[in-house]
């Protein structure tokens, strides 16, 4: 090719780059733009998104709007009682929790039975270690951590598109986040938008809004949902960071533990399921990717959290185990229809919360005495080394040999599942 034909293409193909360049960050500092100046008298108001007296008549107990009036019923005096008695056990522990920097042995006891909802952004912060995290990650990286990383976001991030649209269909039935460009939409836009400049492994992936959001419901300040969320993506007990990166795999682990699992433990329920052909990413998905938000009840999706945060990574997979147990019955009398829509259908029922926290809780005890709590090690070909070279590769018939034996060690394999991307599910 003539020298100054492959110049001048070089040249085209620089300045369309630039020009690409150019344009994504006009388009960032235009959305950051907007979420600064906040919420305006100009924009465009959707009637369902001005509050009203009737807001007040349809919000539920947890800060959910409702499409119908809720009936006010009084709390019985002996449950009013109980309910203080109750918050004051758990003010003295978190006094004495924070004098002594130590978890109180009473902990796990009173988090299977619950927190209370006024408590919760005091005990949930705790348990995240939100100011030792923070502490630490200063003592390597400097003061204004979150501060920086909300600025070097504006300037660079390539999620910022992305996040302001799934900002904007997070939790909108909510008072906390119905506002357009409301106090807590900015709130949720600049920790998402932090994050995704913090962990570059991660970024931004759909799913993480729901769980910033919840964090923002309970802790209000952005920096704290922000240190949360680096908890609980980076924090051992947890490990919440490859539900988020590329190909999802971690996702793909619990998938295939939960096959191992319901097996095991639910045989009758699997082979039902199997006959039918419904595998598991068609109902468990949403449940280990946000941890049964959105997917149960309110109220019983915080008690799983409130455990979560307490037991950790353990509680995502037992509790799909102990949800199949609850309703056994109604499974295997179903075709596949019925059990799609049952399952997917759960966070609209009314359930037994108690039952199902008591079978989380048999479910879990099984697990770990057959030491089968948490998930198996990563496949053997997943742990090497991106940078070796081909010729450092063990050959296939090596391979397979590990990947058998591998999954010998972990107690079976499971089956296979196709590549799948969140903006399917």
């Amino acid at each position: 090719m003539d020298p100054a034909l492959l110049a001048r293409a070089n040249f085209d193909s620089s300045s369309f780059d630039a020009e690409k360049e150019r344009e994504k960050a006009e388009e960032r500092e235009r959305i950051f733009e907007r979420y600064t100046q906040g919420r305006s008298r100009t924009d465009d108001i959707e009637p369902w998104e001005e509050p009203s007296f009737s807001h007040y008549q349809r919000k539920d107990e947890y800060g959910f709007i409702h499409e119908k009036p809720i009936p006010m019923e009084p709390m019985d005096k002996k449950a009013l009682e109980k309910k203080q008695i109750k918050e004051k056990k758990w003010l003295r522990m978190k006094e004495q929790w924070e004098k002594s920097r130590r978890e109180p042995e009473e902990l796990r006891t009173r988090i299977w039975k619950g927190c209370p909802d006024s408590l919760r952004g005091h005990i949930w912060p705790l348990m995240l270690r939100i100011r030792e995290i923070k502490r630490e990650n200063e003592k390597i990286n400097g003061p204004n951590i979150y501060e920086k990383m909300k600025e070097k976001a504006r300037r660079k991030s390539p999620d910022i598109r992305q996040i302001d649209l799934d900002v904007h269909r997070t939790y909108r039935n909510h008072e906390m986040f119905q506002l357009k460009y409301g106090v807590m939409q900015q709130k949720l836009f600049y920790v998402l938008a932090a994050y995704s400049m913090f962990n570059k492994e991660v970024g931004y992936c759909q799913g993480m809004a729901n769980v910033v959001a919840l964090m923002l419901m309970y802790l209000h300040e952005e920096e704290d949902a922000f240190w949360a969320l680096s908890s609980l993506l980076r924090g051992e007990r947890y490990l919440m960071n490859d539900f988020f990166t590329p190909r999802l795999p971690k996702l793909f682990r619990c998938l295939d533990h939960h096959m191992v699992l319901r097996k095991k433990f639910i045989p009758s329920v699997h082979k039902h399921m199997k006959k039918l052909q419904y595998e598991p990413t068609l109902y468990a998905t949403k449940w280990f990717l946000q941890c049964y938000l959105d997917k149960l009840p309110f109220s019983l999706a915080l008690r799983v959290w409130d455990i979560f945060l307490y037991e950790g990574e353990e509680i995502e997979t037992a509790m799909a185990i102990a949800l199949l147990r609850t309703f056994k019955k109604t499974l295997i009398k179903s075709n596949d229809e019925q059990l799609n829509e049952f399952l997917s259908r759960l966070a609209e029922s009314q359930l037994e919360e108690e039952k199902i926290i008591d079978n989380l809780s048999e479910v879990l005890s099984e697990l770990r005495r057959q030491r089968m709590s948490h998930l198996p090690k990563p496949a053997i070909i997943e742990e090497l080394n991106p940078s070796e070279s081909l010729s450092t590769l063990p050959s296939n018939k090596k391979v397979k040999k590990k990947k058998k034996k591998n999954r010998e060690m972990n107690n079976g394999g499971g089956n296979t599942l196709p590549n799948m991307h969140l903006t399917s599910l």
